[in-house]
């Protein structure tokens, strides 16, 4: 089990958790056409710029769909502030180790999207995060845009080895971009490259340079991230197909070719952004298996027994948005089994063959394999796990990976409590 949790973990690290949940909190849109919409959005808790908006006009009400380029303006009450702008993104930004170029070479490209605002004023800060990157833009009406972004790029050293080097000049771009605001531009040497630091910055400009002397308003609270993970977890019943044939000592039938109840429990900790979760299962269902054994008078037979087989799986899901509020997942995950056979020992008899050591299957080193349906609390589920250990039709180092022996789940989870990204109403106040 450990050598195949430890294959997961590479690709669990690697992922970015970047994407939607669902979650509606009061808020406003305005449309393109300067109308202005009251309700709920869903609160993606966006790292990257949001790709749409899901909006309804009441809880009861339908959701509506709108992309970015059908908005001006999308607001929470008490949370983010999201502009639709056209805004100049250096593409070469990057500070992956895999991604960055021998030549700190910009490609500016002109990109319309939704853009955080964590400052709105005369100089105002706005933020996009890109994959392995994150931009800064600053914008004045007598300046064009600067894209503050992360970066790093790869330098040939003296001795002929390749080191990373560090190229992201921000503060000699403040000075430059403040030259008229001598105290935004001392302030500049000394910031810090963090949404508080240029905003830092942005905001002496404001006070003491812009013609208001006024500090422009300030989205920085509601932008901090306000939860990082959750977790969530229910109940699970369903069905499950066990294809498992034996060896043909035990004259290599299936015997265990039926549906069979199953349920348990389930928990997901759900990752920033809500689009992947790390998924655990406790489950207990039956099966049935026969031994080869020998009894006292010295006669050999073949034996049937039924058990009962404990399964727990640990994985990953990743989470697609369908209309309607709706989710589509799919998933990869390993398991490991365990099986009781009450009244099965017997100190009469010994037993010369058993399908396996384990009595049930063993998973192979291949992930198991889920899609499925969610909507609310409900979720759909199909899975399939296939086994080794027992009779194959691949070969001994092949049968590690695939087999011909499987077992296929079709399974309904009930989430328990509350969606833990909806905040708990506040009880009223009594005079």
């Amino acid at each position: 089990m450990i050598p195949r949790l430890l294959l997961l973990l590479p690709f669990l690290f690697s992922c970015s958790f970047d994407t939607c949940a669902q979650a509606f909190e009061p808020g406003l849109l305005v449309r393109a056409n300067g109308d202005t919409l009251r309700g709920e959005i869903e609160n993606g808790f966006w790292v990257e710029s949001p790709t749409f908006i899901r909006y309804r006009p009441t809880p009861a009400s339908p959701a509506e769909i709108f992309k970015p380029r059908q908005l001006r303006a999308v607001s929470f009450t008490n949370g983010r502030f999201f502009r639709y702008e056209a805004l100049p993104i250096d593409y070469a930004a990057d500070t992956r180790l895999e991604r960055i170029a021998n030549r700190s070479l910009p490609d500016v490209r002109i990109d319309s999207l939704l853009a955080e605002v964590l400052v709105e004023g005369p100089a105002t800060l706005l933020r996009v995060v890109r994959p392995g990157s994150t931009h800064y833009l600053l914008l004045r009406p007598d300046r064009a845009t600067l894209d503050l972004s992360a970066r790093k790029y790869m330098r040939k050293s003296e001795n002929g080895t390749m080191t990373v080097v560090e190229g992201n000049n921000y503060r000699g771009q403040l000075s430059v971009f403040f030259k008229d605001c001598p105290v935004a531009s001392s302030i500049a040497q000394t910031a810090a490259f963090t949404a508080n630091g240029l905003a830092t910055v942005a905001q002496a400009y404001n006070e003491t340079c812009s013609p208001g002397r006024q500090p422009g308003r300030s989205w920085l609270q509601q932008a901090m991230p306000r939860r990082a993970v959750a977790w969530q977890g229910g109940v699970l019943l369903g069905t499950r197909y066990n294809r498992l044939r034996y060896p043909s000592e035990l004259d290599g039938s299936c015997i265990d070719c039926r549906v069979r109840p199953f349920g348990g429990f389930y928990m997901e900790i759900l990752q920033p952004g809500r689009a992947f979760a790390f998924y655990s299962e406790l489950s207990l269902s039956t099966f049935r298996s026969r031994e080869l054994v020998l009894s006292p008078s010295g006669t050999a037979g073949i034996t049937d027994y039924n058990g009962w087989l404990g399964t727990a799986r640990l994985g990953l899901r990743y989470f697609f948005l369908l209309p309607q509020e709706q989710q589509l997942l799919v998933g990869l995950g390993y398991e490991l089994n365990t099986a009781w056979v009450p009244g099965r020992t017997n100190a009469r008899v010994q037993v010369l063959l058993r399908p396996d050591q384990d009595v049930f299957g063993v998973p192979v080193i291949t992930p198991n394999l889920s899609v499925g349906w969610r909507s609310q609390r409900i979720t759909l589920s199909l899975d399939g796990q296939m086994y080794s250990g027992v009779e194959n039709r691949f070969s001994k180092y092949l049968g590690n990976f695939v087999s011909s022996n499987f077992a296929v789940r079709l399974s309904a989870g009930y989430r328990l409590g509350r969606n833990p990204d909806v905040t708990k109403p506040k009880a009223p106040v009594r005079p």
